[in-house]
């Protein structure tokens, strides 16, 4: 018996609508968990994989850093977790294959770790296969453990399959089974949206470590956000009218079948929150007529693997007099949190063209955005840094960014996407900083 609940709640930035049509409205979400003190407290087994690259852009100090951290690893596991650790270069070696942590497989787990070196080429699905393989394995022997892979990578994919819808595929399936995966670039050299991808599709976070003496930090830090997790592959589910149509701020995979729309989130820790803007485009109606929607969630519980279900959120909008829509103001508090995500959106769509150097499409998206953007936040404190980032971004359009610069705005976006934190810590500079600093 699971004593973890899903709570569930929503509300509309504005709730009246225009009979004119061609309006929108955002729907905000929040979902968190709420579990027994004493399940909180008592973190189940882990079936952790180490997946490390080992391609020769890791040579130097950064593998040795990887090596220390996944060691730091090591000394934070204990009776009852399972470890694997697999690197990848040309090859692929399994140097742990999910052994049980004790005095002897401690002994063993450091050798075997010790002895990484850098070799070849970055064969990152092979290595990411192997180490799900791996905590697959365990998990069938084992289901009472909580399996998560972890890659370390500070490059791009260039053997073995490369493109980042197939692999964000590979993810989602192993999620279904139960088998998570987060992601950790290091350095600047990596491909943050693959890793993203794999992050966001596998249902777990996305991290980077900018400098070698983050990566143990930074590693550590998800090990601590796997052992508190409460719940795993939350989804959203919103029942929508007919005539509308629904448009989630910071998420690639979403499904809309009908009427539904379906929006996975992962796992939220104990204490998280995890939140959701969904932009509303809305038909003209007759005054009076009413936009039923209801909001469900489901997850699964962390520890006992039961499906939880929150309670459903009936949601209504009104079709007004365009005069009325237009008199009544926004919920401040709600208005502000779509702002941040709406922000979040756009930069992670933004470093995707830079990257691609499609300057011309992003100077046309990010001009109709800002454009939208400063409409909806003209007048809501608390919103003018944000509309002046996007500004700053404007204006550098037609250059190509640092792979820092892209690292930043994709990181920014999706610890807004999973309610994370950013385990580097609080000194770092922003995207925006970095993006103001460049030389000219």
């Amino acid at each position: 018996m699971t004593t973890t609940e899903l709570r569930l709640s929503a509300a509309f930035d504005l709730g009246l609508v225009p009979s004119c049509g061609g309006s929108v409205r955002h729907l905000l979400c929040r979902l968190s968990a709420v579990g027994a003190e004493a399940e909180r407290d008592r973190r189940k087994p882990l079936n952790l994989a180490l997946v490390i690259d080992a391609s020769g852009s890791m040579a130097g100090g950064r593998l040795e850093a990887a090596k220390r951290a996944a060691l730091g690893v090591l000394d934070r596991l204990g009776p009852g977790d399972r470890l694997s650790v697999v690197s990848f270069a040309s090859d692929v070696e399994v140097h742990l294959d999910g052994v049980a942590i004790d005095a002897g497989a401690r002994q063993l787990a450091r050798r075997e770790i010790g002895r990484l070196d850098t070799r070849g080429m970055t064969n990152l699905s092979e290595g990411w296969f192997t180490g799900a393989e791996c905590a697959a394995r365990v998990q069938d022997a084992a289901p009472g453990l909580m399996p998560r892979v972890i890659i370390l990578s500070d490059g791009h994919a260039n053997e073995g399959i490369t493109g980042r819808g197939d692999l964000a595929e590979h993810a989602a399936e192993l999620r279904a089974r139960g088998v998570i995966t987060s992601a950790l670039g290091i350095g600047d050299g990596y491909d943050e949206e693959l890793l993203a991808a794999l992050a966001e599709n596998g249902g777990g976070r996305m991290h980077d470590a900018e400098l070698d003496a983050e990566i143990e930090t930074v590693l550590l830090g998800e090990l601590g956000e796997a052992a508190a997790t409460l719940v795993e592959d939350a989804t959203l589910a919103l029942d929508l009218p007919a005539c509308v149509r629904a448009e989630p701020f910071g998420s690639q995979n979403f499904r809309q079948r009908g009427n539904r729309l379906t929006v996975p989130l992962g796992a939220i820790v104990a204490g998280g929150t995890r939140v959701l803007a969904i932009r509303l485009h809305c038909p003209p109606g007759e005054e009076g007529a009413r936009l039923d929607l209801t909001l469900g969630a489901t997850g699964r519980d962390a520890r006992t693997g039961q499906t939880l279900e929150a309670a459903s959120v009936a949601l209504r909008l009104r079709v007004v007099d365009p005069l009325a829509a237009e008199m009544r103001g926004h919920d401040t508090e709600v208005a502000v949190a779509v702002a941040r995500a709406w922000q979040g959106h756009v930069l992670r769509r933004m470093a995707a063209l830079n990257r691609e150097r499609a300057h011309r499409e992003a100077e046309a998206y990010l001009r109709d955005e800002i454009r939208r953007f400063a409409s909806y936040v003209r007048g809501l404190e608390g919103t003018e840094r944000l509309l002046r980032e996007l500004e700053l971004m404007q204006r550098e359009v037609h250059e190509e960014w640092s792979p820092r610069v892209r690292k930043e705005m994709a990181l920014h976006a999706a610890k807004l996407r999973e309610g994370s934190v950013d385990h580097r810590g609080p000194a770092k500079a922003a995207w925006s900083a970095h993006m103001a600093s460049r030389p000219r």
